[in-house]
């Protein structure tokens, strides 16, 4: 009892504490999402809070979905970093910052030519961008060396870091997405488990490995982990939408791919440049 009514008053002095100006609000979490000490996912609700308030505010908006995709990406929610970068160039199509936070995520995950792609589009806007030049190169150097180029580098650091779940992680996506050596990208993923078993990213990964290789009830059971350990995120959810349609349980997948695009809209194009279409 005493617990209870601690917690009670505990509460009930934040809240009070707590801004009731809306304006003043509005103003803290945008200090919070822009440049906090929280934690990623606090900043995150900042950020979303702030880009639920800023509708007649398109440049704090903009500015508050490209801060809120380059905490996901360090959160390693990658798909929905895609789609807030997306959002905020929809508002400002002139947003380098948009532009090469997109290129550095496509970049990170060997997908060269779209990082060029954003590379240049940030180009056209500030020629001289010393980010946006430095990163084109290295893409260019990407696209002409191809994506096994980034599996040596993941192998290297591997054997630097035998233990690090994240590089085993990176080494089975990559591969998954290339779609050759499966049972190799297998093994990537399920060491990367073996040493991190509460890696949601990785369970998704082999969630892809499985549907490549064609083993449905498989990527079921992996998105179905992932998403117990982050409920909602939409690029689980079509993936799983993906392996229930194959196994012919059309109306769960449709009730998947729904869920799946108001969490990401456009997650579809996402899983089209995995080589994975419905």
């Amino acid at each position: 009892m005493r617990t209870v009514m601690g917690s009670v008053l505990v509460l009930a002095a934040l809240a009070a504490c707590a801004p009731t100006d809306p304006a003043v609000r509005l103003a803290q979490q945008s200090a919070l999402c822009e440049n906090g000490v929280a934690l990623a996912e606090q900043r995150i609700e900042a950020c979303s809070a702030v880009i639920a308030a800023s509708a007649d505010d398109p440049a704090r908006r903009a500015g508050a979905l490209v801060q809120r995709g380059m905490l996901r990406v360090d959160t390693s929610q990658d798909a929905r970093a895609v789609a807030d970068f997306g959002r905020a160039l929809r508002i400002d199509p002139n947003l380098t910052s948009a532009y090469i936070e997109r290129a550095s995520l496509h970049f990170d995950r060997s997908a060269f030519d779209y990082a060029v792609r954003d590379y240049d589009a940030a180009l056209a806007i500030s020629p001289d961008h010393p980010v946006a030049l430095q990163g084109r190169e290295a893409a260019l150097r990407g696209v002409a060396v191809g994506p096994r180029s980034q599996l040596d580098i993941i192998s290297e650091a591997l054997a630097r870091n035998p233990n690090d779940a994240t590089l085993w992680n990176n080494r089975c996506w990559v591969r998954a997405v290339e779609g050759e050596a499966l049972d190799y990208a297998l093994a990537d993923c399920n060491e990367a488990l073996r040493l991190e078993p509460r890696h949601a990213a990785a369970l998704d990964s082999r969630g892809l490995v499985h549907l490549k290789r064609g083993d449905y009830a498989a990527a079921i059971a992996d998105y179905d982990a992932a998403l117990a350990l982050d409920p909602n995120r939409g690029h689980y959810l079509f993936g799983r939408g993906v392996a229930r349609l194959r196994m012919g349980n059309t109306s769960a997948a449709r009730a998947d791919f729904a869920a799946a695009e108001r969490e990401e809209p456009g997650i579809a194009s996402v899983y089209r440049s995995y080589g994975i279409t419905i």
